[in-house]
């Protein structure tokens, strides 16, 4: 039973008729970093028909994602998400979550996702021979972040099925671009619904979606009658079996895994790639330091699974840039029944904003929370620092399902482009948060790069 509280949830003060609403929707993340400014960690503003609840204190988001998450369902932005993603993990709920998540579970066990490590060496190496290579021969800076989304979606798609064997990278990179636009604006601006179905809109969002699909069961159907036995995410979900019942998934439940890990993983690692780059050229005594334990500890060759454990100081590189500019920047829950958290009283049907962005950059909780600094992430620091503060892969039973294989991809693709590039930041270019599905930088990265001559660093010079 929730106990009785007359706390009072402090109240962000409304600006006219739609003026929070409007403030809200053109840059969601600036909003909550003013809100949190003026009221603190926890309040209500209309942003919508009902109140919003939006907090980033640790003990309520715990309570939300851990302690009793079986009273908190994904809110409405996700079952606009399903439009594309069907029924994956990123939006099931319920028994029907809790079953898909058992069987997909052992797929992203760190073991077996270290046998995909040399997929992943390869595409990278394909990525930099065929792509990035041409960005070396002339001083003009270029956005990095388009290239980082290639680079990414090409690893997701050859570790997810095996290789570019049903059709160009590029291609499906496209029309998951083109869906998930339309599906941001429907949850943007919802009112605008009725008029994508009248001018065409929804009609493309949906061949979008049916040409992803004929990739995917066209894979699904060739691969059941080979006897292949790859090494691919693929493999692992279809041998993947119920304890209880023994039962596999369906082609509908492998075609919405599928969608989901490949549109949930890949942008989210780019834009963390894209946001170390720009971290890592204002921060140059930071950026020599990496230099030089990847260079000692490559030298010319390809790395190996085992050099991920030797490169301490490029993991917490990776994670500082997380903290900074955290991938999966907010969730939404809703509330099943009435409840209470830190003395506040929720009530049923209340939409909750977890605001990850606001508590990675809490000055209680982060001394000088703007300054670049990896060294938070050393081991003694980490394990100083209070509980559920950091959490780029979210938290409880719902943490992202891919976060090991995220960590190892953009850990090495941080050491490999260290290893090959030297990296300068166009300083007329402006780069700012761009608050969409994930944390991306608007208008992207525009850098400067050249290549490593490969004989200063044979012996870790």
């Amino acid at each position: 039973m929730v106990k009785t509280t007359t706390k009072p949830v402090p109240a962000v003060k409304r600006k006219g008729l739609i003026g929070n609403l409007r403030k809200f929707r053109e840059n969601p993340l600036n909003y909550m970093v003013a809100c949190k400014a003026e009221c603190g960690d926890t309040f209500t503003t209309d942003v919508i028909v009902r109140k919003l609840f939006v907090t980033s204190n640790p003990e309520f988001m715990r309570h939300v994602l851990q302690t009793n998450n079986k009273n908190y369902i994904k809110d409405i932005s996700y079952r606009q998400l399903g439009l594309a993603l069907g029924n994956g993990l990123l939006v099931n709920e319920g028994e029907s979550w809790m079953r898909q998540r058992r069987l997909a579970q052992p797929a992203f066990y760190k073991k077996r996702l270290e046998g995909l490590f040399n997929t992943m060496v390869n595409t990278a190496e394909r990525f930099f021979d065929n792509d990035f290579d041409k960005h070396c021969s002339n001083s003009d800076s270029f956005n990095i972040t388009p290239e980082m989304n290639i680079v990414t979606s090409d690893i997701a798609l050859d570790t997810l099925l095996g290789g570019n064997r049903y059709g160009e990278n590029r291609d499906i990179q496209d029309t998951i671009k083109e869906a998930q636009q339309y599906i941001v604006r429907r949850i943007r601006y919802p009112h605008t619904i009725p008029w994508m179905h009248l001018n065409g809109t929804h009609r493309r969002f949906q061949n979008d979606i049916k040409r992803f699909d004929n990739v995917i069961y066209q894979v699904l159907a060739d691969y059941r009658k080979s006897d292949e036995d790859d090494n691919h995410l693929l493999s692992m979900l279809l041998e993947a079996r119920d304890e209880d019942t023994g039962e596999t998934m369906s082609d509908q439940q492998l075609r919405d895994e599928l969608i989901t890990i490949y549109v949930a993983g890949h942008e989210t690692s780019a834009n963390a790639l894209s946001w170390t780059w720009y971290a890592l050229t204002q921060n140059p005594d930071v950026y020599q330091k990496l230099k030089d334990e990847v260079r000692t500890v490559l030298g010319n060759r390809r790395p190996t699974i085992e050099d991920l454990r030797t490169l301490p100081y490029t993991r917490r590189v990776m994670e500082e840039s997380m903290r900074m500019y955290p991938p999966a920047w907010a969730m939404g829950r809703e509330a099943l029944n009435e409840d209470e958290a830190v003395g506040y009283r929720i009530p049923k049907g209340q939409i909750i904003f977890l605001s990850i962005y606001n508590i990675h950059h809490d000055t209680g909780i982060w001394k000088d929370p703007q300054r670049f600094d990896p060294e938070r992430f050393t081991p003694e620091r980490v394990k100083a620092r209070p509980r559920g503060v950091y959490m780029p892969f979210g938290l409880g039973p719902r943490m992202c399902i891919g976060n090991n294989f995220a960590l190892m991809e953009i850990q090495l693709l941080i050491a490999m482009m260290v290893q090959r590039y030297d990296f300068e930041l166009d300083e007329n270019h402006l780069v700012e948060p761009e608050p969409m599905v994930t944390l991306r930088p608007k208008n992207g990265v525009k850098v400067r790069v050249k290549k490593v001559p490969q004989q200063l660093i044979v012996n870790g010079q």
